[in-house]
């Protein structure tokens, strides 16, 4: 058995879930307005575990969201699962949050590239680019929202933009009438500790551990 307990910071989506064999049998978690990790993190990890009656001493691993995202919530959620770690003398997994978000968006798609963006400031938002098969096609970046990096796709390929679409949305000028189109698809979604659980499995399957003591989280 392959108890886990995966953590999600990046965003203001306060995200917990226990994950056993990669399946996830616990899950809570709350968008806020504002960033309010520090208040709720250690909480929600101790009411998941008593509604679900999981002993701490029995996890394996703790998976970490590693970034990109707010800076203050991922050193949060870094300490968190670092400390948690120490104590309990078990691994530590990391993910980076636009894998986790790829993972959220579960419907099947046709040929076409997945785009998980995550609002960072003023214009920049951080991204990368997948396959339908969310295979990872380009390296974590921060891009201004006409960069060509969004739009430099034909007509006639499908996009799914996802994550902080709407933000994305409202702060497009020149590039709005080419992103706009019926292949392009627009979806609102909060990376999840839920979508964690498979893929931190398939990490502590292979051994995929992180040195705790120099683990710092994904800064761009």
């Amino acid at each position: 058995m392959s108890l886990i307990l995966n953590l999600e910071t990046s965003t203001k989506n306060c995200s917990v879930s226990f994950a056993e064999n990669g399946i996830c049998i616990t899950l809570l978690e709350e968008c806020y307005k504002q960033y309010n990790h520090s208040e709720k993190l250690h909480t929600f990890i101790e009411y998941a575990a008593e509604i679900s009656k999981i002993n701490l001493k029995d996890l394996k691993s703790i998976c970490i969201s590693k970034g990109p995202g707010s800076y203050t919530s991922l050193r949060i959620g870094s300490s968190s699962a670092k400390g948690l770690c120490y104590t309990l003398g078990i691994p530590l997994l990391s993910l980076d949050s636009l894998t986790i978000m790829t993972y959220n968006y579960k419907v099947n798609i046709e040929k076409g590239f997945l785009i998980p963006i995550i609002y960072a400031k003023s214009d920049l938002f951080y991204t990368s680019l997948f396959n339908e098969s969310k295979k990872r096609l380009s390296s974590i970046c921060v891009k201004k929202v006409n960069d060509s990096f969004f739009t430099d796709f034909t007509k006639n390929e499908k996009v799914y933009f996802i994550g902080d679409v709407d933000i994305f949305k409202n702060i497009l000028f020149s590039d709005k009438k080419r992103i706009f189109s019926k292949k392009r698809f627009f979806i609102k979604i909060n990376p999840s500790a839920m979508d964690m659980s498979f893929i931190s499995y398939l990490k502590f399957c292979n051994n995929e551990f992180n040195n705790i003591e120099k683990f710092i989280p994904f800064y761009l």
